[in-house]
């Protein structure tokens, strides 16, 4: 898989859980939200779109995970020049035009299901040990287009496309430190190893920090940042607990 399928691992989530009289820090949530993904070295490129995130804990140390996250972006070009000079009965009637544009259309989804271990330091601090496996996917779409036009009356054109998709299985590991600092705000910062296997596979440090807030028992909006050597990303989100 090129290194664009790579680029496209989106928004790892490390939410983790401490004791039950503290909701932040709760286990049983729903999230959705904004996510952003960049890649270094690519400009012309950055993945916007959402990502949905589930959270359970099955017993007192031991919680489940699961993410789906779709990115995309696309690129437009078009241009109009002076194309040939045109003649009728040997007299120069004119110059015509030729338009060219073409379109390059990239979808990313995510999928990963996890099993974490919760280990309490304190009754506002944890840590949370995670392992994940998933699935990543990279559709593109390109569109090419080329007419030739006089007066603005089209008379050749030529027109031509294609797809690709490709996928990479994911594994990751992570350890990840979660204090509030007061009853409604918390900051988290964690430390990870990501491996994207395929023909091109590659190993990734992964850097993360974010913050949660809430705004009631149930309602929390949180943010997160990951860096992931050539990569990072960006989500926004608005949790449930339940």
């Amino acid at each position: 898989m090129k290194y664009a399928v790579i680029a496209g691992a989106l928004s790892l989530f490390s939410i983790t859980a401490v004791a039950n009289e503290t909701s932040l820090l709760s286990y049983d949530y729903v999230e959705a939200g904004y996510a952003k993904m960049d890649v270094d070295d690519i400009d012309e490129l950055s993945f916007d779109g959402y990502v949905v995130k589930l959270s359970k804990q099955v017993s007192d140390n031991w919680y489940l995970t699961g993410l789906y996250a779709s990115t995309s972006d696309d690129l437009f070009e078009s241009e109009s020049m002076d194309y040939r000079d045109l003649y009728r009965n040997g007299e120069y009637v004119g110059t015509s035009t030729l338009y060219r544009e073409s379109g390059l259309d990239i979808e990313i989804t995510r999928l990963e299901l996890g099993l974490g271990y919760i280990q309490q330091l304190s009754a506002v601090t944890n840590l949370d040990y995670s392992i994940k496996l998933g699935r990543l996917k990279f559709e593109s779409d390109n569109t090419y287009l080329s007419e030739e036009r006089f007066n603005g009356v089209e008379f050749d054109s030529y027109s031509d496309g294609d797809s690709d998709s490709s996928s990479a299985d994911i594994l990751s590991a992570n350890v990840q430190v979660r204090h509030l600092l007061t009853d409604q705000f918390e900051v988290n910062a964690g430390v990870g190893y990501e491996r994207l296997h395929d023909e091109e596979s590659d190993n990734n440090l992964v850097l993360k920090a974010g913050f949660n807030y809430a705004f009631t028992e149930k309602a929390i909006v949180g943010a997160a940042y990951r860096n992931v050597n050539e990569y990072s990303d960006l989500s926004v989100t608005l949790r449930y607990n339940f």
